[in-house]
């Protein structure tokens, strides 16, 4: 995602491809200029003795990977046919499969695609200002436009909400994440706080998805990058679980990103592991950046879940800077990422700081007239304030992940809210549909 458009080519399937994915396991390029060397050593040093949470350091601009971190929510929909097949299941044992196939599928471009680009370490997101904003869209020959929104909702702490949607499939998806990190011995652990809730217009089903932890590796080495690690949950609103296990490679064997799982029926009201009561479906087994597979139980049926080299991922369309507005990604944050590009790091550093002094100055004033920033797109409900089935869901997972924490960040236009016909008007800043957000985004002076 370094152009500010993409041409859409498409391969033999009629989808839009940009290319097999290449996984690598340990990039081999540097990313510290050997000019920069000295200040690196520096930044360590900060961050080792550091003992709170590490996103509220300022990074050296010379680690920054010229892109806000809006976009990389933006892999929620980076196979666009993955996602609106799950319409077709025609049970709810198929449906969670798919469910599970299309979760699987995000995880490459989130966590391994921008290494195996460069073959050089992970650099750090520009950190969204609040109430920033990144539109994008796929095409898909057979499914059409997929599109996606996110918005920074807010700043202290930094949670950036999402909204996914294939109108042609009936198909979308609100959620929201946000980061909190620290240094144990040479790694990096990132607790990734969150939920995603997944709806289709053609079931009364929908499904509840927690997050993966992180792991950052080698950033001693100067050439780091992501593994995941922990539980991550898929909770139906009928009953079924899918429960992934995320292994990070042990010390002297062993191979990197290697994951299992299984798909079971549970009926309880909240989650207990390997409980007797799990009616076991599908076992899962693979790489998240490679293969997968999926067994099912009763018959032993054994196929692919999910091939990342094999599915190659749709090109992203973006709109080009000169057409953004003042509040899209990619036009806040482009004279830093053109120093970047440039490799003029003093110049990234002082576009940067202006940027952010220009946000402490909009805070200050905010607070001086009282006046209260509201999102323009998305809205909180707290669980409690939710629908019946939807505080069953998460209260489900909650006992087994608490960092799906109480509540959802839903988008004000969200399908479901209209045949609810409870659409707040509290929030009526976000009158906009997903077709009107990518022409009439609202501006903001930074």
């Amino acid at each position: 995602m370094t152009s500010d458009s993409k041409s859409v080519s498409s391969n033999s399937s009629g989808r839009a491809s940009s290319g097999r994915a290449t996984p690598v396991i340990e990039p081999t390029g540097d990313i510290v200029p050997t000019a920069r060397s000295g200040d690196f050593v520096s930044f360590l040093k900060d961050v080792l003795s550091f003992t709170g949470d590490l996103s509220s350091m300022t990074c050296p601009s010379f680690l920054l990977n010229g892109i806000s971190l809006l976009e990389y929510g933006a892999h929620w929909s980076d196979y666009p046919h993955v996602l609106a097949e799950i319409t077709k299941a025609t049970s709810s044992e198929e449906r969670i499969k798919f469910v599970a196939r299309w979760f699987v599928s995000t995880l490459y471009g989130s966590y391994n695609k921008r290494v195996a680009e460069s073959n050089s370490g992970e650099k750090k997101p520009f950190n969204p200002i609040l109430g920033e904003q990144f539109l994008a869209s796929w095409d898909d020959a057979e499914y059409g436009e997929t599109k996606f929104i996110c918005e920074q909702v807010s700043h202290h702490p930094p949670v950036s909400a999402i909204y996914f949607e294939n109108a042609k499939a009936g198909i979308y998806g609100s959620g929201h994440f946000s980061q909190k990190s620290k240094f144990k011995a040479t790694t990096m652990k990132v607790v990734q706080e969150g939920r995603v809730t997944l709806r289709m217009k053609n079931s009364d089903e929908f499904y509840c998805l927690s997050l993966p932890d992180l792991n950052i590796c080698s950033i001693m080495s100067g050439k780091p990058f992501l593994e995941m690690s922990s539980t991550t949950f898929i909770r139906s609103s009928k009953g079924y679980t899918a429960e992934f296990h995320w292994f990070t490679k042990p010390w002297l064997y062993g191979e990197y990103h290697k994951f299992d799982g299984k798909v079971y029926k549970d009926a309880a009201a909240t989650f207990v592991q390997d409980s007797p009561a799990q009616k076991q479906l599908f076992t899962f087994k693979g790489k998240w950046v490679g293969e997968s597979r999926v067994t099912d139980v009763a018959t032993g049926e054994d196929s692919v879940l999910f091939d990342v080299q094999a599915q190659p991922s749709a090109d992203i369309i973006i709109k080009p800077v000169g057409e953004q507005s003042e509040i899209e990604s990619r036009r806040v944050w482009q004279k830093v990422s053109e120093a970047l590009n440039s490799g003029n790091y003093d110049v990234a550093s002082k576009e940067k700081t202006a940027i952010e002094e220009a946000q402490r100055a909009l805070r200050k004033t905010r607070a001086e007239t009282g006046e209260q920033w509201k999102p323009a797109m998305f809205h909180w409900v707290d669980d409690s304030s939710d629908e019946e089935a939807i505080r069953a869901c998460y209260t489900y997972l909650y006992s087994a992940k608490e960092s799906i924490g109480t509540g959802s960040w839903i988008y004000n236009n969200s399908p479901h809210l209209a045949e609810q016909s409870a659409a707040p008007s509290a929030y009526a800043s976000g009158t906009q549909t997903p077709s009107d957000a990518f022409s009439t985004a609202p501006s903001s002076v930074l």
